[in-house]
């Protein structure tokens, strides 16, 4: 079976991706506060869910390469892992064990789909941890969507959360029906998923409402937008200016976008933290959008949105899919993703250490490591084509970056949060410089894992 895959050129398997996930939700679990109401079933159900297939990935990975018999194989790819997660929930047997298996079956229906559908775009383990994120995504929005929101996030979060199963759903329609993908009709359908998007009785009032009201409630709030908006005109015109020049665009100007992205995350983290939450759910669903233009060839937009990826690709962009931008923006929107009520705490209780794991590893170091790296690197590591400078960039960059927000009086640092911080960046920095994986989604991972650990 796993011959039949097509992983992506040139990396390894990455199969130890895999088990990123479910360690960051159970950091998570620990980082949990009484005030984020009734989250415990769910969020172990959750890391249950995470467990199962991260076994799932690699018993598929094993039997793969074993010869055993049949029989066992079974034993090892089927029913083991939905065991073990069954094992995990906290419920009765007779419910948990078809929970678990049901789970783990469906996860790698998924997973092998993905590869057959998008061949040379993921390793294993980069395939696993998308995956993954999908179908945790799915059971969290099917946990916590039967009951109305009380507080503003959580309208927040049942509004993003709505829109984004949405936006899954038009992508399975899409996928399975091939009638869809004709232009009059995908436009048609992109209107109705705007309605039920805006219009879906998930809140009260109704989410359009809500969110405008949200919206206009601060006038910081429109500030921040604004200013958003004004980094997002940049963008764009970073990308024309390139598009008008006839050569690939150089690792340099690709980390632009890592320094536009830090500017959005900063300012939005430490002073509107729910707002900041809800655009990286906006900002990934026109993400998907844009790229379901492009794949799918829609006229009026599809050739310039194909030059753009075309311009702006790496290496690790070698399959259909634009790999590397959404696995910019999902690497420094995850930690707020996985950290329960991520906007509720201040002072020493304050996850913000935690919240900037994406932006400290992605929009600081690895931005340092590339752009003075390549400019001052002479002293390679051994089998890596990373640098020794581009790696102590890498990390005295987060580190005064940290020390620079706690003289802010942004962050709170305690001495074992130091520690943390200091024994997290070393060990990013080192994956950094030898993974062949996306760093983009695999180093704010690691770093949210150990600090939150620690």
């Amino acid at each position: 079976m796993c011959e039949r895959l097509l992983p992506r050129h040139s990396a390894s398997t990455g199969g130890w991706l895999s088990l990123l996930l479910p360690a960051a939700l159970v950091t998570s679990y620990l980082h949990a506060q009484p005030e984020c109401g009734a989250t415990d079933a769910v969020h172990q159900l959750l890391i249950a869910a995470a467990i199962g297939m991260c076994l799932r990935t690699f018993t598929f990975l094993l039997t793969s390469h074993l010869k055993a018999a049949t029989s066992i194989k079974f034993i090892l790819n089927h029913l083991l892992p939905g065991v073990v997660s069954s094992l995990c929930v906290n419920r009765s047997w007779p419910f948990a064990l078809p929970i678990g298996l049901l789970i783990t079956t469906i996860y790698h229906f998924v997973y092998v789909r993905v590869f057959r559908g998008l061949p040379r775009t993921f390793t294993f383990g980069e395939a696993a941890i998308m995956v993954q994120g999908i179908l945790l995504f799915v059971l969290n929005a099917i946990c916590r969507l039967w009951t109305l929101p009380s507080t503003d996030f959580n309208q927040l979060n049942a509004i993003m959360t709505s829109a984004l199963l949405c936006l899954l759903l038009v992508c399975v329609a899409l996928h399975l029906v091939r009638f869809l993908r004709k232009p009059l009709p995908f436009y048609m359908l992109m209107v109705l998923l705007l309605l039920a998007v805006t219009c879906a009785p998930v809140t009260r009032p109704l989410p359009l409402i809500a969110l405008l009201e949200f919206l206009f409630k601060d006038p910081l709030r429109l500030l921040i937008i604004l200013s958003d908006l004004l980094l997002v005109g940049l963008t764009c015109g970073a990308v024309s200016w390139q598009l008008r020049s006839s050569t690939r665009a150089s690792t340099r100007v690709r980390k632009v976008f890592h320094l536009l992205i830090l500017l959005v995350f900063v300012p939005g983290l430490i002073y509107q933290c729910a707002l900041l939450y809800l655009a990286t759910g906006v900002a990934l669903a026109i993400f998907v959008v844009m790229e379901l233009l492009r794949l799918l060839q829609m006229p009026p937009f599809a050739a310039t949105l194909t030059q753009a990826f075309d311009s702006f690709k790496d290496e690790k962009d070698a399959g259909g899919l634009a790999l590397t931008p959404f696995c910019l923006l999902i690497g420094c929107a995850l930690p707020l993703w996985l950290t329960p009520c991520p906007c509720l705490r201040a002072g020493k209780d304050s996850p913000l250490l935690l919240l900037l794991s994406g932006i400290l590893t992605v929009g600081v170091g690895d931005t340092a490591a590339s752009v003075l790296g390549s400019k001052y690197g002479r002293n390679k590591w051994s089998n890596s084509n990373r640098s020794l400078e581009g790696t102590v960039a890498f990390v005295l960059s987060i580190l005064l970056t940290v020390g620079l927000l706690q003289l802010g009086g942004v962050l709170v640092m305690t001495q074992a949060k130091w520690f943390a911080t200091i024994f997290a960046t070393l060990n990013t920095a080192l994956v950094e410089a030898f993974t062949d994986q996306v760093d983009n989604l695999v180093l704010p991972l690691i770093f949210y894992i150990i600090v939150g650990l620690a």
